[in-house]
Order: structure tokens, then sequence, then C-alpha cells
């Protein structure tokens, strides 16, 4: 960790209160409703001004686009980004945000948001390199609370009046990096990410298959979601945030849902969540009736929030398994989808200017979707070839893995425990794993079995073995040695 002698009072105070209150590395919902909040809500663009709105968008994604795409091919990869650079780009995006307010229409308007969304690519890789960097059960745990962050979040904006909350909103970037640094400064100083298995070179064309696979998804809810000024609801809405925000609370129900009951996180668990959604959506988009407009618009907010979070536990599972650096794989799939959402609003805008058949499009795009799901299964299959079976480099080292002299082992105390105690098959393979300090993340990857049924037999072993965590019951096997040694 980071001397504490080098923080300011207040800055201890606040680590010290936000540790406290678990919501250290829920800055990422902040960085999200951002985003949000800038573009699809009225407190910075009014609702006349929504083509100067839709403009800046596409540059900033553009830009930062391109930006993480650049942040691919820095050099010194596997050294985490500078805190005074993450600092620094977050003081850019907020100020570019707040310029919106006095810059005229134009190329500066153009020019200022190029500069917030260049800005904008380090804080989310900076992000994506801080989720890589804590163990991988903290950051599945953080995605359901980030969107409940990012909910509330939406939520204070779209209660306060313009201009009130578009200073808000712009402040949010600042506000979110102070929290990912914190969030830093309980990390290990002068870390290092592990070096890869294999050469970036070998990885990056199985890797970008699957993001272009995501770009199809992205078009999709892109093309939904911009066609908002064109959209007719049940009920007068004037701000497309709100949205968001019923789409973050169906996500975090998903996302809840999903962890607990998946047996492998990666992309083609995501996808098998997401194309769902979009594809309903999609369909409700076709039928064009003011109910079917405002269930597509949920959908589509739901799905593009399904993506932008699961994301950081997928890649946390990357980089664990030593397969990619984190600015690799943050930097390739958030340009793609961003790319891929921009390519949505302007398939949205020709097909507004040209009066092509919407229905014809969401058809097209639906066909594209679902074949999109086999497509992901098969190069989830691919990519994880390279795997090979490796360890979780971020796992820990395993406890009594070291060859062990004593005739009397680690494994012998375990298999007495789990005998004395009539612990079933599958608890006692637990127990394994526990015994030699082992996430559960870890275990469900190498059992093959979700996070709840592995929960569920943690807390038969804990009642069996009359222990109340973790390290009572490490306590409870090193007990047991130490009579042996006797």
């Amino acid at each position: 960790m980071r001397s504490e002698g080098n923080m300011l009072a207040w800055v201890r105070s606040l680590d010290s209160f936000l540790e406290r209150a678990r919501i250290r590395y829920f800055g990422l919902g902040l960085l999200l409703a951002w985003v949000y909040c800038s573009w699809f809500s009225h407190g910075i663009f009014s609702a006349d001004n929504s083509v100067a709105a839709f403009t800046t968008l596409r540059t900033s994604l553009l830009f930062s686009a391109v930006g993480l795409l650049a942040i691919v091919f820095r050099p010194h990869k596997e050294i985490p980004l500078k805190p005074q650079s993450v600092f620094a780009s977050a003081v850019v995006v907020s100020a570019a945000t707040l310029l919106f307010f006095i810059v005229p229409s134009g190329p500066l308007l153009l020019a200022v948001s190029a500069m917030g969304g260049l800005a904008s690519a380090l804080l989310w890789v900076a992000w994506g390199e801080l989720f890589c960097r804590i163990d991988q059960e903290t950051a599945e745990s953080c995605i359901p609370s980030s969107l409940a962050v990012f909910v509330l979040a939406a939520l204070v904006v779209y209660l306060l009046p313009s201009p009130v909350s578009g200073v808000v909103s712009a402040l949010l970037p600042l506000v979110s990096c102070m929290m990912l640094l914190l969030g830093e400064n309980a990390q290990q100083e002068e870390y290092v990410f592990p070096t890869p298995k294999e050469p970036f070179s070998r990885v990056v064309l199985p890797l970008s298959r699957l993001a272009l696979c995501s770009m199809a998804c992205s078009i999709a809810t892109g093309f939904v979601v911009t066609g908002f000024p064109m959209m007719q609801f049940t009920v007068e809405v004037q701000d497309f945030i709100v949205f968001y925000i019923a789409g973050g609370i169906l996500t975090g129900a998903i996302a809840i849902f999903a962890i607990a009951h998946t047996r492998r996180m990666n992309f083609s668990f995501l996808y098998e969540w997401a194309i769902p959604l979009i594809v309903f959506s999609l369909s409700f988009c076709a039928l064009r009736t003011p109910l079917s407009n405002m269930c597509a618009a949920v959908l589509a907010c739901s799905a593009a929030l399904c993506v932008e979070v699961l994301f950081y536990a997928i890649f946390a599972r990357i980089t664990a398994h030593r397969l990619c650096l984190p600015s690799e794989t943050f930097g390739i799939f958030r340009a793609v989808v961003q790319l891929g959402f921009l390519l949505g609003g302007l398939l949205n805008a020709w097909a507004t200017r040209s009066g092509a058949d919407v229905v014809a499009v969401c058809l097209f795009l639906i066909c594209a979707c679902v074949v999109m799901l086999p497509l992901f299964l098969h190069l989830q299959g691919r990519f994880d070839e390279f795997k090979g079976g490796g360890e979780f480099a971020v796992d820990g080292a395993a406890i009594g893995d070291q060859e062990e002299t004593s005739a009397y082992g680690r494994q012998d105390a375990m298999d007495e425990i789990a005998k004395e105690f009539k612990l079933s098959a599958r608890e006692a393979e637990v127990l394994q794993y526990l015994g030699r300090g082992r996430s559960v993340p870890y275990m469900r990857e190498a059992m093959m079995i979700s996070k709840s049924t592995i929960e569920t037999h943690i807390k038969h072993i804990y009642a069996k073995t009359n222990v109340h965590s973790k390290q009572e019951l490490l306590d409870l096997i090193e007990a047991r040695l130490e009579e042996h040694a006797q």
C-alpha cells in the first residue's frame, strides 16, 4: 500500500470512510453517469438543441475511441497509468463539459468535445486497471453497486433544475477520479501487471473478432437510443435519462442474478443476457407504438449498461489468466463498442433523412444480433484455448502448494476435518480450495459450478465445523497441523 504519510489528513479520513462504507470502487458508476447525464438529459443541451447534443456526442465518442486505441499501443503497458495523468484527464473532461455552456456551435464546440473525448479514454482505462488489480470477487461484487451509484447520480441530475444539473454532470468525472485514486491508494505501490503468457500479436486477432461482434450489438442499441427525438411515448418524456434510470435498475437486478448463477464469466455469458434484451428492444421499436417505444428504450438502455459494466468483471478475469494486459483489452473493446454506438446513431440519422423503412432496418439488426450469439460462443471457445488451464495471477499464492516435507501435511489435515465433521464429497472439495486460500471465482472456474452453489457449500462447511469465517477455518486447519507437529 501507499504510505499514509504522503496523504493529507482529510484524504486519509475520506479514504477511511470509503473503506468502512465499502464504496471505494463504486466511482465507475459516476463516470457512466457523466456520459449519459451530459448528453441524454437537458442539463447542458436543451430539447431545442438536440442537433448540437448529438454532434458533440458523436465527436466525443470518435475521439475517445482514438484515445483508447492509442493507449492499446502505448509503451510500458504493464505499468498502470500514472495518478497525475489520470487526475489531469479528469480535470480536462470536466472542464470540456462545462465549456459546452459557453462555447457557441461550430468548430470550436467540436474541438472542445474532441478534447474531452480524448481525455476520457484515460479514465476508462484507469478504472479497468483498478478492477484488474483488486481480487475478482470484489470486482464482481462492485458491478451491481456501481449500477446503483449510476442510478442514484442520474436520478439526482434528473431532479435538479437546469443549469445546476448540467454543472453536477460536468463534475462527475472529477468525483469519479477521486474515488479511483483513493481505490488505487489501497493497492500495492509500484505495481506491475504480470507478463501475459502469449505475445499480444497472437491474442489480438481473436480478441478483435470478439470486439467486432460486440460492435454489431452496440450498433443496434445506438440505433434505438439515438432515435429518441422522433419517438412518441404513452406519457410525456422530456429527458431520455429516465429510460437509462429504468434500464439501470433492470440491469442491476440482472447483474445480481447472472453473477450469482453463471459458471463462466466470459463474453458468451455476457451476450447470452445482452442479445435477448437487444432483440426485444428492436422488436418493440419496429412496432412504432407509444407503449412499444417505451419498452424499446428501456431494454436498449439496459442492454447498453449491461455491456458497459460487466465488461469490467470479464476483463478482470482475462487479466487474471494472464491472457492480456488491461490497456489492451479495455482499449480495444471500449473503443469498438463506442464506435458501434456511433455507427448506430449515424444509421438512425440516415434512416430518418432518407425515409427508409424502420421496420426493415430493425429486422436486419435483429438478424445480425441473432447470428452474433452462436458466433460469440464459437469465438469464446477459440479464445479460451490461450488460457490452457492457467492459474489466476491475482488470486494470490496458494497456501500449502509447496512441497511439504512433514509426514502429516495440509492435505491430511483437511481430509481429517472433512471426515470428522461428515462433509459431503462436494463440500470436501470446496474445503480443499478454501484451505489453500482460493477465492470463490477461482473455485467457480475450477469446479464449473455457479457462485451461489459454492457459497451454499461454504455455509454448510462453516455450520458443520462451527466456524464463522474463512480465517477461522484456516485457523482450524493450522491448529490441526500444530497438534500433529507436537
